[in-house]
């Protein structure tokens, strides 16, 4: 009778265990689905700003094409060509992420498919992460290519005048810039290279999306939430 009393209460206490590694598995899974739907809503934002940095590139290179002697710019087009190099990066919510892989929570995911997809995600994630260092390299160098670009005594009134955190709010349109022409076959040659970079980016905007949405409607499926 002690021994089956025993092991009675060592099954409750087994039972009342798993019951609550269930209530919280399914919680993570309710905090995960909340947080890529936050991920889908920053792609989402993400891949028309990326359009229009790729738009800003094709009209300097109109400029030019129907303009190869020009000397000087307007003020609109030196927005412009400030424009094409900077982009949308991609930051994850991954508050449950973290949870998941550094409070064991990973061992409470009994199904197998869940727990593999969670791992390819951040694991896609992660490489999202490189992307971007290469990004911060490239806009680096634009930047160095903007200042040996454009005659700064031509700015410098516009500079001082400047109080934003912003470098080109106010400068107007007819303003006219001259510009360095040695340099500017490098800067175009450089501006195709971003160009094919926003391109590869939409790509991957577009591929991190669908699979944040597959992983969505797996969660929602297996553990019936909405």
């Amino acid at each position: 009778m002690l021994f089956l009393a025993v092991f009675c209460g060592f099954m409750a206490e087994n039972i009342r265990e798993h019951g609550i590694e269930h209530k919280r598995e399914r919680q993570y899974m309710s905090s995960l689905l909340s947080d890529l739907i936050a991920d889908t809503t920053t792609l989402n934002a993400g891949i028309p700003r990326k359009e229009k940095r790729i738009r800003s590139i094709d009209t300097v290179f109109r400029f030019f094409q129907t303009r190869p002697d020009a000397k000087n710019i307007p003020g609109n087009l030196f927005r412009t060509i400030r424009r094409t190099n900077y982009d949308a990066r991609f930051t994850r919510t991954n508050v449950t992420f973290n949870q998941l892989k550094n409070a064991g929570g990973m061992r409470l995911i009994r199904k197998r498919n869940v727990a593999d997809s969670i791992s390819a995600y951040d694991l896609r994630c992660e490489q999202m992460d490189l992307y971007y260092e290469l990004y911060v390299i490239n806009s680096q160098i634009g930047n160095r290519q903007f200042e040996k670009l454009f005659t700064a005594t031509d700015l410098l009134p516009f500079y001082i005048a400047n109080t934003s955190g912003a470098i080109v709010t106010n400068i107007s349109d007819s303003l006219v810039i001259r510009i360095n022409t040695e340099g500017l076959n490098e800067q175009l040659n450089f501006m195709m290279q971003e160009k094919a970079y926003a391109r590869q980016e939409i790509e991957r905007f577009i591929d991190l999306q669908e699979r944040a949405e597959r992983l969505m409607s797996l969660i929602r499926k297996e553990y019936h939430l909405k």
